[in-house]
């Protein structure tokens, strides 16, 4: 009589035993993999150093009235120079995705700041641009190195931090030089922080009256807000939730007993962007 498919209760006793010993065998083996790995993993981890960025954004950078280019050029190109070489020798993909993000960021906000202080004095960022109408070129130019080749700012913004995390606070984190752009934030972005620093950057930036104004007329509530939501409408559309409500989400409570009573007739209307330098020297 079978039991199990064994005919014979000491051959089966065998094979049992000799089975166990397989894949005994086998857990060991794949309880060191992770250890052979560790090691590789964990020097993967490890971010940039943005103390020099630090060091520059405290010295030249007022959030209120801009960079001090002129002062910048004359006193620390060098050390802004080495820190685009240094960011250049930084393997992103192997960072985990909030340093991914902060290292892109950061990128982008040093870059533009060395494209500018490279070709100072200029009274917008848009003059380095060769395309005779549109003049946003400069954005579309691959001169940014990164580990591998060169990449634009264009590339930077779009694909690697819009596409790549598809989180709409980023629009508040990059900086383009230009006058009604989001500041520069005082300080680098980190990937342990940077879910606290995006959300403070969305707060801080609508806390302005510069840049939210409420007014009501015969359509409900208007709300003057940047153009941003105007030109990345689709992104606040499909990754935070519709523009009004990743606006008020960020507005304090009395500001947002502004908008509740409106009932969904809330209106944007959309300032005027001014594209003049954030140029602190002046």
């Amino acid at each position: 009589m079978t039991s199990g498919g064994r005919s014979d209760g000491s051959v089966g006793s065998d094979g049992s035993v000799r089975w166990r010993k397989v894949m005994r065998g086998i857990t060991n083996a794949l309880l060191f993999v992770p250890l052979l790995a560790a090691p590789h993993l964990a020097a993967a981890a490890a971010p940039p150093d943005y103390k020099p960025w630090q060091d520059l954004l405290t010295r030249y950078y007022d959030p209120a009235r801009g960079m001090q280019y002129r002062a910048l050029r004359d006193h620390d190109k060098p050390t802004l120079d080495r820190l685009r070489l240094q960011m250049a020798q930084v393997d992103p993909e192997a960072l985990p995705p909030k340093d991914r993000l902060a290292y892109w960021i950061n990128l982008y906000n040093i870059s533009v700041v060395g494209i500018v202080v490279d070709n100072y004095p200029v009274d917008s960022i848009r003059d380095l641009s060769t395309d005779p109408f549109i003049r946003l070129n400069v954005f579309k130019k691959d001169t940014i190195p990164v580990k591998g080749g060169t990449i634009s700012l264009d590339t930077i913004e779009n694909v690697k931090i819009r596409e790549g995390f598809k989180d709409p606070r980023i629009h508040f984190a990059i900086n383009c030089a230009a006058k009604s752009c989001p500041p520069i934030r005082p300080e680098p972005f980190v990937g342990a922080r940077l879910d606290q620093q995006l959300d403070d950057q969305v707060r801080t930036f609508f806390a302005d009256r510069h840049h939210l104004l409420f007014e009501k007329d015969k359509r409900g509530v208007v709300l003057h807000v940047t153009k941003i939501l105007d030109w990345f409408a689709d992104d606040f559309e499909k990754w935070g939730g519709g523009r009004i409500a990743f606006l008020r989400k960020y507005l304090a409570p009395d500001r947002q007993q502004l908008i509740d009573p409106a009932k969904g007739n809330v209106v944007l209307e959309f300032s005027e962007y001014s594209w003049d330098l954030n140029d602190a020297s002046r």
